[in-house]
């Protein structure tokens, strides 16, 4: 199991400081668009479990300079709201959100393990969080917390197992091992432990280069400021385009524990008697 020294009270496997200079680049306004296939392939799995919620309230952890929220809103009318330990991220995503005009709940900027307060909301959703901990269970159990009955908590996790999970392996070693793996099996399993039911939890999409962050490489060829890192990322983007308008037409599909870049998992909380 990849990952660097655990945070010794949360389990974190990565720190503000890192996520902080990821999300600071961020350039606004942004919406998540079908357009982009690794985006395309969460929205596709959602849709049958968010439509009959519309107009709900919904919240993303981990929602730094989101484009999911303003998504969300515009897609099912869902006042949104977020949460995020870094101060950065949840400055550019209430701008974002002022940008595009879009009213919205709350944005506390904390850790989540200090995340008090009464507020539940209908649908939780995580893009990418949970792996970032040592014992993911304690994560998803603060998340149920907040969750209504009868609401949803929606989890995805790169397919560390997998083909983009290799490639990470082999060029961003180092934001690699800021992973747990996870399994469907595995991830189907988190969800029950927590008290959920699964409702659906599978491998997503077909292979996506978007899910392996490029830039942050060591390897020679993606030498930062270099023509030859340039040219590295140009190539990489255009095979993404390439992948993406074949999947687009329905050509090629791929969906399995080899091939898909994604697990994720659809669960409810169960109603109060």
């Amino acid at each position: 199991m990849p990952s660097e020294s655990a945070h010794p009270m949360t389990g974190r496997l990565s720190e503000k400081q890192y996520w902080d200079s990821v999300l600071k680049g961020a350039a606004l306004p942004r919406v998540n668009s079908r357009e982009v296939h690794a985006y395309r392939i969460t929205m596709d799995f959602m849709d049958e479990f968010l439509r009959p919620r519309r107009g709900g309230t919904l919240l993303e952890v981990g929602c730094g300079s989101s484009g999911w929220l303003p998504y969300f809103a515009n897609e099912y009318g869902f006042l949104v709201s977020g949460i995020d330990y870094s101060e950065v991220g949840c400055r550019l995503a209430e701008e974002n959100l002022q940008m595009l005009h879009i009213a919205y709940g709350k944005i506390p900027c904390k850790d989540l393990f200090d995340w008090d307060g009464s507020d539940t909301y209908d649908v939780i959703f995580s893009y990418g969080v949970i792996e970032h901990f040592e014992n993911p269970e304690e994560v998803l159990t603060v998340f149920s917390r907040h969750l209504r009955p009868g609401g949803l908590l929606i989890s995805l996790v790169p397919n560390s197992q997998g083909f983009v999970g290799f490639l990470s392996r082999f060029f961003v070693e180092k934001v690699y091992r800021m992973h747990r793996v996870i399994s469907r099996e595995q991830l189907r399993a988190l969800h029950v432990r927590t008290g959920l039911t699964d409702l659906k939890t599978a491998y997503a999409g077909t292979i996506s280069l978007a899910v392996v962050p490029w830039s942050k490489s060591e390897r020679w060829i993606f030498a930062p400021g270099t023509f030859r890192g340039g040219m590295a990322l140009r190539v990489v983007w255009h095979t993404e385009q390439l992948l993406s308008a074949l999947q687009k037409l329905g050509r090629f599909n791929l969906t399995s524990r080899l091939f898909s870049p994604y697990v994720i998992s659809v669960a409810t909380k169960k109603e109060t008697s």
